[in-house]
């Protein structure tokens, strides 16, 4: 009886709103989604920003195969959403549409385009552009975020492939209610700051499971940072952070820790063009960081249980985002023990630069704040990222000097949230609150 309850609840539809995922257990990939909308003034209804599958034998950072969901091979990922995917809904009775369509394992992320006879050109300017009303994103100010999110399981049995490890079941909700952190959206005080009002900034963070009835004294704490046109809310709404850490700490890979999601948009006003939208102020790491730790870190360390050694403290960052890493890694060295950086590097972008590369950490640099060889760096980049270069170099750098890193090389990476997801999966796995300095041992075999 228990193995039939077991059965049937594996083939039992999982509804996220207009969202339907289904085991089907039949080809191409085990599961089946179904996407509705319902709106009485829209003739025709798009689905926009899911990805386009590719494989790894006709890929690369600069193209990639375009394979329809239908035309799915075990092997396939879903690859960079840059050139963007279109999907026509049909309408089964006036104001109802709906789309059905086989999807492997991962995270995807949706929106619908509204009465537009021509996809490429509509976007959020028309007001063509909307997120999903019954499955909103999780956001800190309403309108910036621009997808809602959800999740396939992975089925072994039709997307095996041995040499790519496409499993990101990892960002799957994890365990009952007291498995579960919290997920809240906080402000601090940072003068100058136009976003989400006069001199007000905002976070978002997450406290583990436990965190209000334990009596851990201080937590490890993460700064966790968006990259370029990004908000607070992206490492939830788009990469499910807190299934994530939920996991990490749940299946004790990782010790309960409290991670901080801040935004740096908005976070001065844009002096170039000051009707300019907050997210196209681009503030350049230094001053992010000179606002962060002048503002937002003894923000955090009074108002939660955090540790305050920095043997227990972590920044890491995405993209854009691991440029402000690098920037605390080299001005603000001793703050923290561990630093992550996800797609990114110095950002120096100079695929021609021969040795020695003066663009990253050097020997000089080395010699003024030994502390650089002695924090525990975490490297994450994908096959297809278009960050390779870069991340790579400083991943030659660091080798040159002799400083000991953990690297986790994404197979099947773009530019995007898969890899970001596996990053964090990996990076809490292999590197956080490791014994430090790094040994040639440290992340071994996970």
């Amino acid at each position: 009886m228990r193995s039939l309850l077991a059965l049937l609840a594996l083939l039992a539809p999982l509804a996220l709103g207009a969202v339907t995922i289904t085991r089907t257990s039949q080809p191409p990939t085990g599961y089946e989604v179904t996407i509705t909308y319902q709106n009485a003034s829209a003739s025709n209804v798009t689905i926009s920003s899911l990805p386009h599958l590719t494989d790894q034998y006709s890929t690369s950072v600069w193209a990639w195969s375009e394979f329809d969901l239908n035309e799915y091979k075990p092997g396939d990922f879903p690859s960079n959403p840059q050139a963007g995917t279109y999907y026509s809904m049909s309408q089964t009775s006036p104001g109802n549409f709906t789309w059905t369509r086989p999807f492997p394992g991962g995270t995807y992320q949706y929106s619908f385009l509204l009465n537009c006879a021509n996809a490429s050109l509509c976007n959020t300017t028309t007001g063509q552009e909307i997120t999903d009303p019954t499955n909103p994103p999780f956001e800190v100010v309403s309108g910036s975020e621009l997808v809602s999110t959800f999740q396939v399981p992975f089925d072994p049995e039709f997307q095996h492939y041995p040499d790519l490890p496409l499993n990101q079941d990892y960002a799957l909700p994890y365990g009952n209610a007291a498995s579960k952190g919290s997920i809240s959206i906080g402000l601090y005080h940072s003068p100058g700051s136009i976003s989400p009002s006069p001199d007000i900034h905002d976070y978002v963070i997450y406290l583990p499971p436990g965190y209000n009835t334990s009596n851990i004294t201080a937590y490890p704490l993460l700064y966790l940072s968006h990259g370029g046109n990004g908000a607070s809310a992206d490492w939830q709404n788009q990469g499910y952070i807190s299934n994530l850490m939920d996991r990490l700490i749940g299946t004790g890979a990782l010790e309960p820790t409290v991670v901080v999601m801040p935004t740096w948009y908005g976070i001065l006003p844009n002096t170039t063009n000051p009707q300019a939208l907050e997210q196209r102020n681009y503030p350049d790491p230094q001053t992010i960081a000179s606002l962060y730790s002048t503002y937002l870190f003894p923000h955090i360390s009074t108002h939660y249980r955090v540790s305050n050694s920095s043997s227990r403290r972590a920044f890491a960052g995405l993209s854009q985002g691991s440029f402000v890493t690098y920037t605390f890694y080299t001005n603000y060295t001793s703050y923290f023990g561990y630093f992550g950086f996800l797609s990114g590097g110095p950002a120096t972008n100079d695929e021609n630069e021969a040795p020695p590369l003066t663009g990253y950490v050097n020997a000089s640099m080395l010699a003024q704040n030994p502390d650089l060889g002695t924090r525990g760096l975490f490297l994450s980049y994908g096959q297809y990222d278009i960050l390779f270069q870069d991340a790579k170099r400083f991943q030659e750098a660091l080798d040159d000097l002799g400083i000991r890193y953990v690297s986790r090389f994404v197979p099947f990476g773009f530019h995007f949230w898969n890899t970001w997801q596996d990053a964090i999966w990996h990076l809490g796995r292999a590197a956080l609150w490791k014994p430090l300095p790094f040994s040639g041992a440290t992340g071994h075999g996970l």
